[in-house]
This record gives C-alpha cells, sequence and structure tokens, in this order.
C-alpha cells in the first residue's frame, strides 16, 4: 500500500511517520518540524551496508514464496528519523542526511537446495547495486528539490521516491529478464560491467539504456 503524502501534517509544522515498500525497495521517511530562516543547502549522502554481499546475509529457506528463482535479496533505503523540513531563501527544502541501503533480513533469503556459489552471489550483488544506483539518483532530485510549502515539498519527495522506486524495479526485471536469472552467463557478465560502470560514476542517470 502507498501512502498518499510523506508528510501528512495537520499544519506546516507537524508530521506523521508512513512507510513506503516497493518491490525490491523500502523507503522510511520521517518529516517533523520547521527550521526557519535557514540558508542552508540539502546534502544527501548514500551508503550501501554492507557495500559487498556475504551469504551469511541470506535466511535458508525451502522454496521462495511465488518464484522458483534460487536466491533473492530485498534492500531497503532508509532515511533517518526524524528529517526537519528547513525554509530558505528558496523555500522548504530538506535538511542534509544520509540514505543507508542495508539488505531486509526478512526477504533476504536462498533456497536450501542451492549452491552457495560465488557466481549466483554476483547476480543477486547485482541486484542490491541496482537499489543502490537508484538511491544515488534519488538523493541527486532531492538534493535540488525546493518547495513554496512543507506540504508541496512533502508530496513532490514522495512522487521522485515512487519514481526512483519504480525505475529500479524496471531495471531488476530487465536483469533477470535479460541474464535468465543468471542462467545465460555471457549476459550476465554484460550487465555486471554495466553496473560496475555506473558506479564509479557518481553522476549516473541511467543504466542499460533505461533511466535510474
Amino acid at each position: 500500500m502507498l501512502p498518499s503524502n510523506l508528510l501528512d501534517a495537520s499544519d506546516s509544522n507537524n508530521a506523521a511517520a508512513v512507510r513506503f515498500v516497493a518491490a525490491r525497495l523500502a523507503a522510511v521517511v520521517l518529516v517533523a518540524g520547521v527550521v526557519a530562516g535557514s540558508t542552508a543547502r540539502t546534502s544527501i549522502d548514500v551508503q550501501a551496508n554492507p557495500s559487498r554481499l556475504e551469504w551469511s546475509l541470506f535466511r535458508r529457506v525451502d522454496s521462495i514464496p511465488g518464484s522458483s528463482e534460487d536466491a533473492r535479496i530485498a534492500a531497503e533505503m532508509s532515511f533517518p528519523q526524524p528529517l526537519k523540513v528547513e525554509r530558505s531563501v528558496a523555500g522548504y527544502l530538506l535538511p542534509s542526511f544520509t540514505i543507508i541501503v542495508p539488505p531486509e533480513p526478512a526477504r533476504t533469503m536462498v533456497r536450501r537446495s542451492a549452491p552457495l556459489s560465488e557466481y549466483l552471489l554476483r547476480h543477486e550483488q547485482g541486484h542490491y547495486d541496482i537499489v543502490v544506483l537508484a538511491a544515488r539518483a534519488l538523493a541527486r532530485e532531492l538534493e535540488a528539490m525546493t518547495a513554496a510549502s512543507a506540504e508541496e515539498l512533502s508530496r513532490r519527495a514522495k512522487d521522485c521516491v515512487d519514481k526512483h522506486t519504480n525505475r529500479a524495479k524496471d531495471l531488476s526485471e530487465a536483469y533477470d529478464r535479460e541474464t535468465d536469472r543468471s542462467r545465460d552467463p555471457t549476459a550476465q557478465a554484460r550487465w555486471i560491467e554495466r553496473i560496475a560502470a555506473a558506479l564509479s560514476d557518481p553522476r549516473t542517470a541511467n543504466l542499460a539504456g533505461l533511466p535510474l
């Protein structure tokens, strides 16, 4: 279920916490309060925690619900709470903060019958890195975002999260489709190269011809 607003405020100075969950992404945002007269500029960092996956992070299961795949990584985009909306000469904006991207333990799993190979782990790392790239693109857009009111900022931020979440979902599906869920080693190697190149460029806005 998608929330109608990231900032569900009775007035511009108060807010409620909401949760956004979709596909391989989860975002939690709490926006509360207003700091008047701020002249700060928003700076948003993105950190993957951990940067590299290990099989110890995966829950062993007999089967993955609704899928024949051997493994699945689910990742979160986690926002610090609370986030205080700031008012500057440019209008309302978000504060500086860090988006943490960790695996989501309950939905990160591997079938007991699957070999815990480095090859399969690299495929799941690709899904994880796609989330990191989407978080970077999200961060860049949120950094530049201003609005005339806290409510408008909340709506625009929520739309931004939705957009980049859906783009990451599309990319993750394309990755699985083109690699035949890692069964095509040539396509798998090509995607790993693409993802590595995108990660090396902090301004990357697309991957494999699709927007982040």
